[in-house]
C-alpha cells in the first residue's frame, strides 16, 4: 500500500471525526437552548413526573 493512500485515508478519518463531534456539539447546544426556553411552557412537567412522589388523583388530574 502506498504511503500517500494511508495519509489521505487518515486525513479523511480525522476530518469526518471532527465533523461528527462538531455536529454533535451543535445539536446538544440547540437541545439545551430549547429545553431552557420551553422549561416554563409545555415541557414544564416532563421530568418532574418521574422525580416527584404520588400526590393523589386530584393533583395528577390538574396536570
Amino acid at each position: 500500500m502506498n504511503k500517500t493512500t494511508i495519509l489521505v485515508a487518515g486525513s479523511f478519518g480525522i476530518i469526518i471525526g471532527l465533523g461528527i463531534l462538531g455536529v454533535r456539539r451543535y445539536l446538544i447546544k440547540k437541545s439545551k437552548e430549547y429545553d431552557d426556553y420551553y422549561a416554563d411552557f409545555h415541557r414544564h412537567f416532563d421530568r418532574k413526573i418521574r422525580e416527584e412522589s404520588n400526590d393523589g388523583v386530584e393533583f395528577l388530574a390538574v396536570r
